[in-house]
């Protein structure tokens, strides 16, 4: 699993740093981070140690992308081959 997890977080993070296919990435990254703060942290405290405040915004980050998609510096809008819905 750890395998499958560094794959997601390094090809999610290519995209979306490049602007391809960004709510994708986005989503399969938000539900990552999902599973973090569930599974792995347990939902214990907002701050302090072992909270969640880091993976909350990296979380609410990566809704925001999904909704606005990429913007118009983004390879995907340059190019315009790419359906808005898979950008």
């Amino acid at each position: 699993m750890a395998l499958l997890i560094g794959l997601l977080e390094l090809i999610g993070g290519v995209l979306l740093i490049a602007g391809v296919l960004t709510r994708i990435a986005s989503s399969l990254l938000a539900i990552e981070m999902l599973g973090v703060m569930i599974y792995i942290k347990k939902i214990q405290s907002f701050s302090g140690g072992g909270g969640l405040e880091l993976e909350l915004l990296a979380f609410v980050i990566l809704l925001t992308i999904i909704v606005l998609g990429p913007g118009r510096i983004s390879i995907s809008h340059v190019i315009k081959k790419i359906p808005r819905l898979l950008q």
